[in-house]
């Protein structure tokens, strides 16, 4: 890898992407830290028996927003939220329901990661002049 290329991580708020993107700027690449916010947990809360407070630990929360962030401001990095809660909400959440209320066992995630996640961070990335994208998981050129 090439020094001193700007290299988009997309930041879920956990463990993994948080020390890739450590590990890398501290490597002298320009880093860019990137979340998808998918689902405002808040939206639907104390409506059709979901509680008022959304469950702690959940996947997309905005607490993993601000957990991104804190370490993007503790590494000096620039962060930014992309959101894609309509996408998502088409994309994702409205096929998983009608599969599901069809009697299926729809897997959300795969329909997320492959039409969604994945599409839009390298879209965002080429936006901010990245030629690199790298997750916790992967690393894209």
């Amino acid at each position: 890898m090439k020094q001193n290329e700007t290299i988009a991580v997309a930041m879920s708020g956990g463990v993994d992407s948080s020390t890739v993107a450590a590990i890398l700027a501290s490597e002298q690449n320009t880093v860019v830290g990137l979340t998808l916010q998918l689902w405002d947990q808040t939206r639907l809360a104390g409506k059709h028996g979901i509680p008022d407070a959304p469950k702690a630990g959940r996947c997309c929360s905005l607490d993993d927003v601000y957990d991104a962030r804190r370490v993007a401001e503790y590494l000096g990095i620039p962060y930014y939220v992309v959101n894609q809660e309509e996408r998502f909400e088409k994309d994702v959440v409205r096929p998983f329901v009608s599969e599901y209320l069809a009697g299926r066992t729809p897997i959300p995630c795969s329909l997320c990661n492959n039409h969604l996640k994945f599409d839009q961070l390298l879209k965002t990335a080429r936006s901010i002049g990245a030629s690199r994208i790298a997750t916790g998981h992967y690393a894209i050129n």
